[in-house]
């Protein structure tokens, strides 16, 4: 009886001890992980621009003298046809033309006046054949300062700009659209400055402004493509033709120029925003998937495998490589990643 006793007390003992014993936890599946594979992937330079006018086959509009702005007739963007009054624009110079026309004017009619009395006392045998000549040649040299000063007024636009003679209209010389203004109300200028600019329509460029950092990646000929939010399912095309020697301090930016390709510029206006995309070449870079990518603090990184642990690795995102993956900078081919971020904070 003791036996069955010890027995049984045994036993039970053995049976608690199985029973406090914590359930043994299921092993976690290992995170799926690739192989880093290297491809060839064109690059490019993302920017902004804004659409301009093409100022070759335009005109810039000069004064044929120094004054000062009285009057603006259009805005950026008006058309204008050849011969459309732009400006009215003062000038002591116009005075002193338009008061030397007066002058000759009286001149020519005097002279006339004599040289035709002169004809009529020859005919009676009252003057002399020289005297006849000498009047006839001071009528005809009246007559050409007259000619000359009336043209020069006619250049100076006076008829067009009302009664006051010391002011000239200037006037488009071709037709076009006005592309810029740079004179105000009340500017003083020189012949040389031009005051507004009349470009021909049909011809626009894009002006990109590319940071200075990236201009080395740039050439003359580069491939260009652009996009506008009005039309977000069309890329229009381009080539780089010059970049601006003078760099933006404010911004660090320098003027690259565009020229649009033909049969595009239809839909485009002035001023316009553009994004930009300007391809600098192929290079071959690891690609990885976007989902093992992890965005922290500013920065991208993978989960790379080091011996049998995983670590975060930095990466530089460079462009995409197609709808699930992405080139990169920072791995080596042949590296090992976990495939998705999620499944790493699953383990």
């Amino acid at each position: 009886m003791k036996k069955a006793a010890i027995f049984i007390i045994v036993l039970s003992l053995l049976l608690g001890c199985e029973k406090k014993q914590p359930p043994k936890e299921e092993a976690k599946d290992a995170p799926r992980t690739c192989k880093v594979a290297f491809q060839k992937v064109q690059t490019f330079i993302e920017a902004t621009g804004s659409v301009a006018a093409d100022l070759e086959g335009g005109a810039k509009i000069l004064s044929p003298l120094a004054g000062s702005v009285e009057k603006i007739f259009v805005k950026i963007g008006d058309s204008v046809k050849k011969g459309t009054p732009l400006a009215v624009v003062r000038s002591a110079d116009v005075s002193d033309a338009y008061s030397s026309h007066l002058s000759t004017e009286a001149q020519l009619k005097q002279a006339e006046r004599i040289y035709n009395l002169n004809k009529q006392l020859f005919e009676i045998g009252a003057v002399t054949k020289n005297d006849l000549l000498n009047s006839e040649a001071g009528y005809e040299q009246a007559r050409a300062m007259s000619e000359g000063l009336r043209k020069k007024l006619d250049i100076y636009g006076t008829a067009q700009s009302g009664a006051s003679a010391d002011k000239l209209v200037l006037s488009a010389p071709i037709d076009g659209r006005v592309a810029d203004i740079a004179a105000h109300i009340g500017d003083r200028f020189d012949t040389a400055t031009p005051l507004m600019v009349v470009a021909n329509p049909k011809k626009l460029l894009v002006v990109a402004n590319i940071y200075d950092t990236d201009i080395p990646k740039i050439q003359k000929d580069s491939e260009v493509t652009f996009s506008i939010d009005i039309f977000p399912n069309t890329q229009f095309k381009g080539t780089v033709f010059y970049m601006s020697d003078v760099e933006e301090l404010e911004s660090r930016t320098i003027k690259t120029y565009i020229r649009v390709a033909t049969g595009s510029t239809g839909l485009f206006k002035q001023n316009m925003f553009l994004k930009l995309k300007i391809f600098d070449g192929e290079k071959t870079l690891p690609v990885v998937p976007k989902t093992a990518m992890i965005y922290k603090e500013n920065k991208f990184y993978v989960n790379a495998k080091d011996n049998t642990t995983f670590a975060l690795k930095e990466v530089k995102p460079v462009r995409d490589a197609s709808e699930k993956l992405m080139a990169v900078e920072g791995l080596k081919e042949g590296d090992e990643i976990v495939c998705s971020a999620i499944d790493m904070e699953k383990t």
